[in-house]
């Protein structure tokens, strides 16, 4: 099953629904842990490289780093493992609009994720190169509303191809 297969909802619904139709897949006689609630999320999110450690993201727009705390939440409680899970789901949302700016922009390498901190907290990473080598990074928190990530990222990711970068006041300016 994929979101698209929830008809007219929103992305934010439908990564929700989704998040409730897809089976646990709790281990057979045991406690299940942070390891096997990483293994799964892998194998429901192909495509996307899940990880603790955003050392190990690859190329691309599907990063996802997650802190072991979280991970081992989900596996105690089935109701933090149904809250994330719709979490890291409607990243897919989000990302179907920063992969088409890849598209559009061949001459730039991005290596773009989304960290969730120990207390759940989304954030989101990129590093944009271009063929002359020049490489730009910027880390930003997503806003509490997830309908306006897929927006959101793509303006901050287009402004830092740019070189422009915004500090925490909100101040823009351009890097060289």
């Amino acid at each position: 099953m994929t979101t698209a297969n929830l008809g007219g909802a929103s992305a934010l619904e439908r990564s929700s629904l989704w998040a409730r139709q897809i089976d646990n897949k709790k281990p057979e006689g045991g406690k299940k842990t942070a390891d096997d609630v990483l293994a799964y999320l892998r194998e429901l999110m192909p495509g996307w490289t899940i990880t603790t450690n955003s050392a190990e993201w690859g190329e691309g727009f599907r990063n996802i780093e997650i802190d072991r705390e979280i991970l081992q939440r989900m596996a105690d409680d089935p109701k933090e493992m149904e809250k994330y899970k719709a979490l890291l789901l409607s990243f897919e949302d989000a990302v179907e609009g920063l992969e088409q700016w890849g598209k559009e922009n061949p001459d730039q390498s991005v290596v773009f994720g989304i960290s969730l901190d120990a207390e759940g907290n989304a954030t989101a990473m990129a590093v944009v190169k271009t063929l002359l080598g020049v490489e730009k990074s910027s880390t930003f928190d997503l806003p509490s509303d997830r309908s306006s990530w897929a927006e959101f990222m793509k303006e901050r990711l287009e402004a830092l191809s740019q070189g422009q970068v915004e500090d925490a006041t909100g101040s823009k300016s351009w890097i060289a």
